[in-house]
This record gives C-alpha cells, structure tokens and sequence, in this order.
C-alpha cells in the first residue's frame, strides 16, 4: 500500500509540475489500467464488499461505502478514457503533422 500510495504521490507531482504532456498521460494511464486490474481481480474472486479504497473518510463524509465504491469507479473509468484517449488524440495529430511535413 506504501509503495502505490508513493506512486500515486510522484505520478501526482509529475502532472503538476511536470513539462512533458505525453509522460503525464501515460503515467496516468498505466496507473488507471492497474486499478482496472485490480478491480478486475476482485470482480474474478466474486468479492461483494465496496473497494475500502477511501477508508476511514466515508465515515467523515457521511457517505455510505457502496456509494463511494461507485463514485471511485466512474472516477477510474474517467481517467482511463480520458487518459488514453487523450494519448491516441495526440498520436494521431503527431501522425498527421508528419505527414504534412512530408508532403511539403
């Protein structure tokens, strides 16, 4: 837990500060295809329980778990669409903008 809480903390860093747009997307991509993994796994094993990704903060919050387990998941499915489909978005415009240069 120590080291994707890390992780998220550096992938954070480096969409804030970071200068370089593709390796943002990418990191956010990697990490969102791994908690789709992971919510996959849990999903295989039959598991019922909301995701206590949040912890003690539902409590805080006063939302029921079942209800933050979905607002995680339209979150995650968020940043992966988004993600990847920023990625191929600018895939696709570097493949255009060469093909112009080329014909120029």
């Amino acid at each position: 837990m120590l080291a994707v809480g890390v992780a998220e903390i550096v992938i954070a860093l480096v969409c804030f500060f970071g200068k370089r747009q593709t390796l943002a997307l990418g990191l956010v991509a990697w990490m969102s295809t791994n908690f789709v993994v992971y919510r996959l796994g849990l999903w295989w094993i039959n598991w019922k329980k909301p995701c206590s990704c949040l912890g003690n903060l539902t409590d805080s919050l006063h939302v029921s778990p079942q209800t933050a387990d979905n607002i995680m998941k339209v979150l995650l499915a968020y940043l992966l669409v988004g993600s990847y489909g920023l990625l191929f978005y600018q895939w696709r415009a570097n493949r255009l903008g060469q093909r112009q240069i080329i014909q120029a």
